[in-house]
């Protein structure tokens, strides 16, 4: 559907964000991640309109069954983006990533998330416009997914960007460890993400949105 302009018309706004803070021992608990999630949450939801369901100290089958939902409930004209703050882990022997939830344990990967399954649930949702944001440890490794798009120094064209489905990686850093804190109650990224999401005058595709804040 267009617009009376021809701009793509998105219909529905979806958001699903994990913050976890709390984990059985000896994996250590986190500061921020539930207080960056719910301050994203609700700038996604009072600034750009985002149905959001925010999920505190997510277990492996609470973000499993989230984003089954989202696999089943949005459509081609959705937009959807999906948050995760809380442990990451890269394996020696393969060099995979994973997010780790809140219930697993610290030397059993059977309970952990690895990225290419997080790749599979985002090639699954019919949405035109996904943006995946992770805020952890070697969240970079999802960029490797080859299924995944990921964000670059390239200029997108709005329009252009909203007629294609595409999917995109936003990360807090490489495939390295990443410092919990930073500023205001929230890491680092999440602060900016925060700020450049405030700013925002109307909608943009998150090649712009990343441009800003991998900037700051």
């Amino acid at each position: 559907e267009l617009s009376p302009d021809q701009t793509p018309v998105i219909k529905r706004k979806l958001a699903v964000l994990f913050g976890n803070n709390k984990y059985l021992a000896p994996i250590p608990p986190l500061e921020t991640p539930a207080n960056d999630v719910e301050a994203v949450g609700k700038v996604l939801k009072e600034k750009l309109g985002f149905e959001t369901r925010i999920i505190r100290d997510a277990t492996k089958a609470d973000i499993v069954n989230e984003l089954n939902w989202l696999i089943s409930e949005a459509n081609e004209e959705d937009s959807i983006y999906i948050g995760y703050a809380g442990h990451g882990y890269q394996a020696d022997k393969d060099s995979s990533g994973y997010w780790i939830p809140t219930d697993a344990s610290n030397n059993d990967p059977s309970g952990w998330i690895s990225n290419s399954a997080i790749a599979k649930f985002l090639n699954n949702i019919a949405a035109r416009q996904v943006i995946l944001v992770s805020d952890s440890c070697y969240s970079g490794t999802l960029a490797q997914e080859q299924k995944v798009q990921t964000s670059d120094t390239a200029v997108f064209d709005r329009n252009d960007v909203l007629r294609k489905r595409s999917v995109m990686v936003m990360s807090s850093g490489g495939n390295e460890p990443v410092a919990d804190g930073g500023h205001d109650g929230h890491s680092i990224f999440a602060y900016n993400l925060i700020r450049t999401l405030s700013n925002i005058q109307s909608d943009q595709v998150g090649s712009d949105i990343y441009q800003v804040v991998s900037a700051a």
